[in-house]
């Protein structure tokens, strides 16, 4: 037996030693006769040129396939795969297979051995990790760069039996001209899926040959090998399970904690003993298949995961019920992959408890709301926010085209991605485009893709175009006021009709994408100036949405203040108590024009300007210090002027509710101020409605 290599960018043949096994014994049902393709060169010419033709006689499974790699634009003409990963880059996946496939793939080969055919194994993406066989074969392999690294998805060598069978999830055979691409007519393939312990496709068994070679016995072997495989993975995953549970258990008995439960990698709880259910709730009820989110700050948990490994535990605010004390530790496997997250919980916090991430809660005098879903990561109080975090919630749940309006630094792209994270689309792709980023040459092709060799410079396989990368998911579109004119029209156009046209194709694409816009100017006063099109604008702005800057939203400036300091301190290895009263009141003062965005800026400068364990007003950049210095001056010279002015606004305000009986939008119209505005005063002046 031979083995292909990948050496650099190119390939080597190796020799294997047989390992030296028992004689099996290859017990088929049947011999399948030799299958002659579906179909002939004339039929596919005429397909992949476009021409009608018919395919009646062809199995449904190659005729779908056909038309998904001309959707796709892949082309029918390569001579060999070009898509090539580093082997590096497969791991851990390549390691797992060395300890499932030996024996398999050693049985396999003595099966085919002196057919000229080959073995491949590839990951659940289509990238092949080993591929060996017969040596003439493996000369034939090495042409078509069917080698370790390489690619044999759909969308990058069309219809073939390891990603037809990896895009329909069930075994497939490809015969000559039954496939998309020309170079592989002289090839035949069998293949299946290999799924894995948890019913998700984990891989791909592969068994291909020239066309005169013998296939009559490949299905039969293929699906042999691929059960052998299953139940080699699945003895893999109880080996590294009881691992996982000797590390759970340990976790448990050296707490203190009474509550467990047990999270997979989303965050869904799997099990929770008695004791936990009693705690956050009630223990006749069962626990499993909640999100840890609907009880923990477990987004915050998530957050430091991502930035580092938690080989310790770590605490977690418990919003269920916060005197309780809770405390996540992540388990991994033998190899080093995350596993679960097992989360004790106890009522008596112990003395040593670490300060919890800010509860995300929107609240005022009368009531606290939670914060919708998908908006957690938007720390806020002010009515003003969570009014319109609500009116964004509600708009996520439709297809509707979204029209972010604010101020630079105010947050829109947070904003998006709550709104996609909200919605129907959460697990399908989120795609942002920034419209003031590129040329007017290069923004049709950014938008729209380009198929291969359509322009000067261009990729020879063509390459996909924003829509078609967020196809059932959701395009953002930020700045949106800076796009051309004349692409304008385009964008129109695919807004109306749903569908993308690449630059070089004739045919249309249909996409399904919710489109969320934004812009820090005024769309109308442009379209007035004749810079943007009114018929886009209407177009877009089916959903409106006004994001109140930093000044509207009270103390907000504050909390907002005190969780980036909190942050940046821990990220920063700081110790640091807090900030001091007459921080937060120059914080006030200012009117931040840059929002958010000004807000962090100034918060980093003071943290790196900390000489002791408590932020002081001296930290905080000068410009801000002038300002306060200026608001300070005012203040002593018209101390009574100024309070006596407040108290007028905040009884012109009481006069108004009253009058239009608490109406929000009739009292803001009457008092000639914003809603957003009107919520800001009313925090600012403990109001209440």
């Amino acid at each position: 037996m031979h083995l292909l290599i990948r050496d650099g960018d190119s390939f080597e043949i190796s020799p294997q030693q047989d390992k030296p096994s028992r004689p099996v014994k290859h017990n088929f049902s049947c011999s399948s006769p030799k299958r002659k393709p579906q179909t002939d060169y004339s039929r596919w010419k005429k397909f992949v040129e476009g021409k009608k033709v018919d395919l009646q006689n062809l199995d449904d499974s190659i005729v779908d396939s056909w038309n998904r790699c001309r959707n796709m634009a892949v082309d029918h003409t390569p001579r060999s795969c070009w898509d090539f990963l580093p082997m590096s880059q497969l791991e851990p996946y390549t390691s797992t297979l060395e300890k499932v496939c030996t024996n398999v793939e050693q049985t396999a080969y003595e099966a085919i051995r002196g057919k000229k055919l080959l073995i491949t194994f590839t990951n659940a993406k289509g990238r092949v990790i080993r591929t060996c066989g017969d040596l003439e074969v493996l000369r034939q392999a090495d042409h078509l760069n069917f080698g370790p690294g390489a690619n044999w998805a759909e969308e990058c060598v069309g219809t073939n039996a390891i990603g037809t069978a990896l895009k329909i999830g069930r075994p497939m055979q490809v015969f000559g001209e039954e496939h998309f691409c020309r170079s592989h007519h002289n090839w035949s393939c069998t293949a299946a899926p290999i799924v894995d312990p948890h019913g998700s496709i984990w891989g791909c068994f592969d068994i291909s040959g020239p066309i005169e070679s013998d296939h009559s016995k490949n299905l039969e072997l293929v699906l042999q090998a691929t059960r052998s495989l299953e139940q080699r993975l699945c003895r893999l995953y109880c080996s590294e399970l009881e691992g996982h549970l000797g590390t759970m258990f340990s976790s448990m008995f050296n707490s203190v904690m009474t509550g467990v439960l047990s999270l997979d990698r989303n965050g869904i709880i799997l099990s929770a003993n008695a004791a936990a259910e009693t705690l956050l709730g009630n223990p006749w009820e069962s626990l499993r298949g909640r999100c840890a989110a609907d009880f923990f700050d477990y987004k915050a948990f998530s957050a430091k995961l991502k930035r580092t490994s938690l080989q310790e535990p770590v605490t977690m605010h418990c919003h269920a019920n916060p005197h309780l004390f809770a405390r996540g530790l992540t388990v991994y496997s033998l190899i080093g992959s995350r596993l679960d997250t097992i989360v004790t919980i106890c009522e008596t916090q112990p003395s040593h408890h670490t300060p919890a991430a800010p509860h995300r809660v929107s609240s005022n005098n009368n009531y606290a709301e939670s914060t919708p879903e998908g908006f957690e990561h938007i720390l806020h109080s002010s009515n003003c926010m969570s009014q319109v975090i609500r009116q964004a919630a509600r708009a996520s749940r439709t297809p509707s085209t979204i029209l972010l309006f604010g101020e630079s630094g105010t947050g829109k792209e947070l904003f998006a991605k709550g709104i996609h994270q909200s919605g129907p689309r959460a697990d399908k792709p989120f795609v942002a485009m920034n419209c003031g980023a590129f040329s007017e040459e290069l923004i049709q092709s950014e938008l729209f893709g380009y198929r291969g060799g359509s322009f000067t410079g261009a990729s020879k396989t063509g390459r996909e175009g924003k829509f078609q990368k967020a196809d059932k998911g959701v395009l953002f579109l930020d700045e949106i006021s800076e796009m051309p004119l004349s692409q304008q029209v385009k964008l129109l156009r695919v807004l109306e009709e749903r569908a993308v046209v690449p630059i070089g194709g004739t045919t249309p694409q249909p996409v399904d994408v919710k489109i969320i816009a934004a812009t820090n100017k005024d769309l109308l006063q442009q379209v007035k100036k004749g810079l943007f099109r009114e018929d886009l604008f209407y177009r877009l702005n089916v959903v409106g949405i006004n994001i109140p800057s930093l000044r509207e939203r009270g103390n907000d400036v504050v909390q907002l203040a005190k969780y980036h300091l909190e942050r940046m301190c821990e990220d920063f290895g700081i110790n640091c108590n807090g900030m001091t009263e007459d921080v937060q009141q120059t914080l006030m003062l200012h009117d931040w024009p840059g929002n958010v965005r000004e807000l962090v800026n100034c918060i980093e400068f003071a943290v790196n300007n900390m000489s002791d364990v408590w932020l002081e007003k001296r930290h905080l950049p000068p410009y801000l210090l002038e300002k306060a210095k200026g608001g300070k001056a005012i203040c002593g010279t018209c101390q009574g002027a100024d309070f006596a002015l407040k108290q007028m606004e905040a009884n012109t305000i009481r006069q108004a509710l009253d009058y239009h009986k608490g109406n929000i939008s009739k009292t803001a119209k009457a008092l000639g101020i914003g809603r957003n505005t009107l919520y800001a005063k009313l925090d600012r002046h403990n109001i209440q409605l």
